[in-house]
């Protein structure tokens, strides 16, 4: 007989007719029930013990929780709580999930309470707006979802029962049912939004999945990058239960489509995921646009994810939560690191740029090595130019000195690319399995977006923020891999000013390259025992490794040779803007910046000088003084104290027949035949043998065919005090080149 009632309680408060769920209990959810009904009493005891959740008075201020939760609950301990499809996406398919996160533990453990309607008579209404710290990866992203799914089931059944009120019945299904499709074509249940477009379309593609088993409920989605007519016609056609979207594009749609607006006019729940994106000046304006749009708190229930909870989400916090809104933080107190403790992190300062590319291959080498068969691993930049740059380069390269050879896999991703390959770029690479794919992509696949298996993350450069390092690291938090960050000299100081709360430990470019011998030389003397018997011995790894290893470097100065200097140059610009909007971040000076970029453009990339800057976009990116005369010049100049900077580098440049540094480096100074201070200018070149026009200052043009001679003349101009300036031409110079001796022979001469 108890059985009988307890049975009874469970068809009552989970698995009431809605219009979505079976009336009756299939086989699997009486097996369910009977197996987790002693383990849902004892962790919804422990869940009331170990709740860390606190009330917020105003200012609300971060509260530690209260510590790590060694038994996390299962989720059918849920069972009751939850209406069944619901829970049974999650405990069976397409989930399988058995335990909860910390995350997932603390906001779904305030269920049902959470989504109860307050009641306006009540002069304690209970907590409903949430602010959640959790580190990315730590599936907040169900944590949110479950109850807006639960919160809207829960809103159309009071739909049909107002209905059925209104009308003075007590039951009548065909009444139940017009009012909740009236109800659900009208109204919005919960509309959440995320920075960008891969996390929504990740936010949204997780929604879909979690209602599998909901007959009706819908997904909307709102992003750029697609038809925002097909969304609109979805929109008018079909429901509205979970709304998705990004902030320009969620704008722009409330903005021109008065459907919108009124679809979304009584939401009644609004998530902000990655709250520490949406505080950026490029979405905050739109977000507080489209609050206009949405009902006032308390009447709306706001939820704010977070990664880091800083003064500016606190601020933000004051904006969209109430008053009587908790606080939970899912990062242990005794754990002030804000990403993943148990993610190995090292960090690479390389002693010259020319380590750069060998560094980032050996980085890849060793994850081969290490993950035989299962590598995956993303490598972020900090520009979409240099995205494109080093994906062709990975491409040229990686299968003549990687341990995988023909087993690798180049995926490209970035802004650049249309939302529709770059959906088709995301879904074949979480479904590679080759065993040695490589992602290289810029920050879209930073945030939100999920794959399974990554690794090792590698960040070429530093990041844009704290956040962003962050948030990139976490996609090798989802599989216990590792994270690599690579930096060039003067970006040492992100490290120590920006990530001194990380557990970062130092990686030289010796030691790594010493362990990547030693793990191919491990392979060579017994390839069998070294992939543990796997039978992809003899197709995955050739028989020796070391010597493909060694060729790293020559392989790199080969490809260098064959570069094209106006993608350098592109990317170059690309980085002077990325480093100028973030030098507050490596609190150093702009011209060491430029210094710093000119560096990476000749030793790293072999250039045989940097590449020319236009003045009016130094201004612009402020790395000149405007009352400074002649700054122009010498930002536009290299030292030369006779011979280019050398490097303690092993790492060979391209060989000097390809081209010849420049001998007048001195960063461009050098004094007039007036005494006046001036410099030597180089404009960009489109190759090695363009020919050149020089003006010398003062005497008549001579005309050169190779660079080699034009650098003669300039030469032979500073040795007597005047001033050079190499212009490039595009016409054809007919006849042999003109000879140089004497600056008194300089004269003029047209081709």
């Amino acid at each position: 007989m108890a059985l009988c009632v307890a049975l009874t309680q469970v068809q009552s408060q989970s698995l009431a007719p809605s219009g979505f769920i079976a009336s009756s209990v299939r086989a699997e959810e009486i097996t369910l029930f009977y197996q987790s009904r002693a383990e849902s009493t004892a962790a919804a005891v422990e869940a009331k013990s170990t709740n860390s959740v606190s009330q917020s008075p105003v200012p609300p201020q971060p509260t530690r929780s209260s510590g790590v939760v060694s038994d996390l609950p299962k989720w059918k301990s849920l069972l009751g709580r939850l209406q069944w499809g619901t829970l049974r996406a999650i405990v069976t398919t397409p989930y399988n999930y058995d335990k909860m996160t910390k995350v997932q533990a603390e906001v779904l453990g305030q269920l049902p309470k959470l989504i109860t309607l307050p009641d306006p008579d009540d002069p304690n209404p209970p907590t409903r707006d949430l602010l959640v710290r959790s580190r990315t990866g730590t599936g907040k992203t169900l944590a949110f979802l479950v109850p807006a799914v639960e919160a809207r089931l829960a809103a159309i059944n009071r739909a049909a029962k107002q209905a059925l009120i209104d009308a003075g019945l007590k039951s009548d299904e065909e009444l139940e049912g017009r009012a909740r499709r009236a109800f659900v074509r009208q109204h919005a249940g919960a509309l959440i939004i995320s920075p960008t477009r891969e996390l929504a379309i990740h936010i949204a593609d997780e929604a879909i999945k979690l209602t599998r088993h909901l007959p009706g409920l819908e997904v909307r989605l709102f992003v750029g990058g697609m038809s925002k007519r097909q969304q609109m016609r979805e929109w008018m056609r079909d429901r509205r239960d979970i709304v998705v979207g990004t902030p320009g594009r969620l704008r722009d749609v409330l903005h021109c489509e008065p459907e919108v607006a009124r679809g979304l006019a009584n939401t009644p729940l609004l998530i902000l995921d990655d709250a520490d994106s949406l505080i950026n000046p490029e979405f905050r304006e739109d977000i507080e646009y489209i609050k206009k749009f949405l009902p006032s708190s308390p009447e709306r229930q706001t939820f704010l994810f977070s990664a880091t909870v800083s003064p500016a989400v606190r601020q933000m916090s004051k904006s969209f939560l109430s008053d009587n809104h908790a606080i939970i933080n899912c990062v242990s107190g005794s754990d002030p690191s804000p990403v993943h403790a148990h993610i190995p992190q090292y960090h690479t300062v390389l002693p010259t740029a020319a380590h750069q590319i060998p560094s980032v291959l050996r980085l890849l080498a060793h994850d081969q090595l290490t993950n035989p068969g299962s590598s995956k691993a993303i490598i972020f930049f900090p520009t979409t130019k240099m995205t494109v740059m080093f994906a062709n380069i990975l491409r040229d390269v990686a299968r003549q000195c990687l341990p995988a050879v023909r087993n690798v896999r180049v995926y490209e991703l970035h802004s650049k690319r249309a939302q529709d390959a770059r959906t088709r770029t995301s879904d074949a690479f979480r479904a590679d399995t080759s065993g040695a794919s490589i992602l290289v992509t810029s920050d879209v696949s930073a945030r939100g977006v999920e794959y399974p298996g990554v690794t090792r993350v590698i960040q070429v450069g530093m990041p844009a923020g704290t956040e962003q390092y962050i948030h990139r690291m976490g996609h090798a938090g989802r599989t216990n891999g590792r994270s690599d960050l690579v930096l060039l000299p003067w970006e040492v100081s992100f490290v120590t000013w920006q990530l001194s709360k990380v557990s970062l430990k130092p990686l030289t470019v010796s030691k790594l390259k010493a362990e990547v011998t030693e793990l191919a030389a491990k392979h060579d003397a017994n390839p069998r025992a070294y992939v543990h018997g796997l039978d992809i011995f003899r197709r995955f790894f050739p028989t020796r490794l070391v010597p493909i290893l060694a060729t790293v470097d020559r392989t790199v100065s080969d490809l260098l040779a064959k570069m094209d200097p106006r993608d350098i140059e592109q990317t170059f610009a690309s980085l002077l803007g990325f480093y100028a909007e973030n030098a507050r971040e490596l609190r150093v000076r702009k011209s060491e910046i430029l210094e710093g970029c000119k560096d990476w453009a000749i030793d790293a990339m072999g250039l045989p000088y940097p590449p020319h800057i236009n003045p009016t976009m130094l201004d612009r990116l402020g790395f000149r003084n405007r009352d400074d005369s002649g700054s122009s010049s010498r930002y536009n100049s290299r030292d030369s104290s006779g011979s280019p900077r050398s490097s303690s580098s092993s790492y060979s440049r391209p060989p000097p027949s390809t081209y010849s540094r420049p001998v007048w480096e001195d960063r461009g100074h050098v004094r007039n035949s007036q005494g006046g201070d001036s410099s030597i200018v180089a404009s960009p070149v489109i190759s090695t043998r363009t020919p050149v026009t020089i003006k010398i200052v003062g005497v008549p043009v001579a005309m050169t065919k190779t660079i080699t001679e034009a650098i003669a003349v300039l030469a032979e101009a500073r040795a007597h005090g005047e001033v050079g300036k190499l212009d490039t031409r595009s016409e054809d110079l007919q006849g042999p080149p003109v000879p140089i001796l004497r600056y008194t022979d300089l004269c003029d001469r047209n081709p």
